[in-house]
């Protein structure tokens, strides 16, 4: 992570911490409206995911988060969703992009595609070396709650490291085209965490005087802001605060008029994965969102169906007071006395239940498929649910292309603003450190001059292409 010493900064080539807590404060109040809705989606579908400062996610991880759900069918949903989509899209276990030139003219530059195709395959290497694999499955399990943000960092070891980020956790600002570039979030850190990452120099006194004490230097817990706002005074100066995005860190409450850190980046380092969005709309809106309704009424139904069984089985009982007094036994095979010589000294159930268990146990299949349909776990569960088991391969086929472009905004919006961004900032982060061998003076110049863009052979991405090809096959049989 470049860094430069906060004080070494030119005046006036960062913002003050007037600004950067305004900022804070707009970006806070943007989120609002969308924290009660991630709260409702968290609480009803998707209880492991999501951490939020009022409620008990940071004082008590261990705790139960499923207590308002009955059946769920949405977490089962959401699991096959990033499963299918992680398959689907970016599958660890074949290639699933490709680099290519901009001007199709250099297709035939056999020495330069041979350069750019050795520069992929250090590319695979070094994702699957990372745990980019884990991370972004963690953000294809985000998703459903509209999006999910993927920092690409460099790294000494692996080259690059990757850190998702779940809801609740970070703020987002967009540009004047619609694009996240503005990304904030709010963590808890310990003295000594803060000392080994950003030095002990550049804390603040009080944090120093943590730092002597083992009792607050491993057990006191401080809160960190992350900032990473567009550059408007960059330049092509040396010096990450001449770089195009500023990183700022800055202890809350205690910065004694300073940063801890004052950074830069070359590209926006968290890429967001955004499931749909409106425009002038920073966050996004996933099946979470449309499924909630559905996900409120099927616990509802699935808690009155399991009232009706536990009434059915276990009926309330009235009893005349003699006989109660000695006890009803409810234990099946027990015995309960009643006295013979009056007639009226029976067990009777309080009421029968006289519903209709059938009709409320397929209206529960019903919304249970619509929430699937809904998180699109039908499209990859698909193979698993066909009923006709007689279905030749290319039936099977055409259906699967039929399902796989109903994903098709979502994969072409994945691909624009998530995959290419990172495989870009992973690219120019292994350009930057040295990684890819040396080429050529002739061939280097030729590269220059040139863009490099991301062709993408993952099978939804394929399924995609395939589409058009559908048309062109029927006018050909018929023909």
């Amino acid at each position: 992570m470049p860094a430069v010493d906060p004080s070494d900064a030119p005046v006036n080539s960062v913002p003050t911490f007037e600004e950067c807590n305004g900022l804070i404060r707009a970006l806070k109040n943007g989120r609002t409206d969308y924290e009660k809705r991630w709260k409702e989606i968290r609480d009803t579908q998707l209880p492991f995911l999501g951490e939020f400062d009022d409620t008990a996610d940071a004082t008590n991880p261990a705790r139960r988060r499923d207590l308002k759900i009955v059946t769920p069918v949405a977490w089962l949903s959401c699991q096959a969703f990033g499963a299918g989509v992680m398959s689907g899209l970016t599958p660890p276990s074949r290639q699933w992009f490709k680099l290519t030139f901009s001007n199709a003219s250099l297709s035939g530059d056999r020495d330069a595609a041979m350069v750019l195709d050795m520069r992929q395959e250090i590319m695979e290497s070094v994702l699957h070396r990372s745990n980019f694999y884990n991370s972004i499955h963690s953000c294809y399990m985000e998703l459903p709650f509209g999006q999910a943000p993927l920092a690409v960092f460099s790294s000494d070891t692996t080259g690059v490291r990757f850190q998702a980020y779940t809801v609740g956790t970070y703020y987002l600002g967009i540009s004047s085209s619609d694009r996240v570039n503005t990304f904030a979030r709010k963590f808890k850190m310990t003295p000594f965490q803060l000392a080994e990452q950003f030095g002990e120099n550049s804390l603040p006194d009080g944090v120093k005087d943590m730092l002597r004490n083992p009792g607050t230097k491993y057990g006191k817990k401080l809160t960190v802001w992350w900032l990473v706002i567009p550059n408007e005074k960059h330049t092509d100066k040396p010096g990450s605060h001449n770089m195009p995005y500023l990183s700022l860190y800055w202890l809350d409450g205690m910065n004694d008029g300073k940063f801890i850190h004052v950074g830069g980046f070359e590209e926006f380092p968290v890429p967001v994965a955004r499931y749909q969005v409106s425009d002038g709309e920073a966050y996004g809106k996933g099946a979470g969102w449309y499924a909630e309704g559905d996900s409120k009424a099927l616990q509802i139904m699935k808690k009155d169906f399991l009232t009706w069984v536990e009434l059915s089985v276990k009926p309330p009982m009235k009893a005349p007071p003699d006989v109660a007094s000695f006890g009803i036994n409810l234990i099946p095979g027990g015995v309960t006395q009643v006295n013979e010589l009056n007639g009226n000294n029976q067990v009777t159930p309080v009421f029968n239940v006289g519903s209709n268990p059938q009709w409320l146990a397929q209206q529960i299949v019903e919304t249970e498929n619509t929430i699937k349909r809904t998180y699109s776990a039908d499209l990859f569960l698909m193979l698993d649910q066909l009923d006709n088991t007689n279905m030749t391969a290319r039936e099977v086929m055409e259906r699967q292309q039929e399902k796989l472009q109903q994903l098709g905004p979502v994969v072409e919006r994945l691909q624009d603003e998530f995959l290419t961004p990172v495989l870009e900032r992973v690219y120019n982060i292994l350009d930057r450190e040295g990684v890819f061998p040396p080429v050529p003076d002739e061939i280097a110049q030729r590269l220059a001059q040139e863009d490099v863009k991301v062709v993408y052979l993952s099978p939804l991405a394929q399924a995609q292409k395939m589409s058009g090809l559908v048309n062109i096959e029927q006018a050909l049989s018929f023909t």
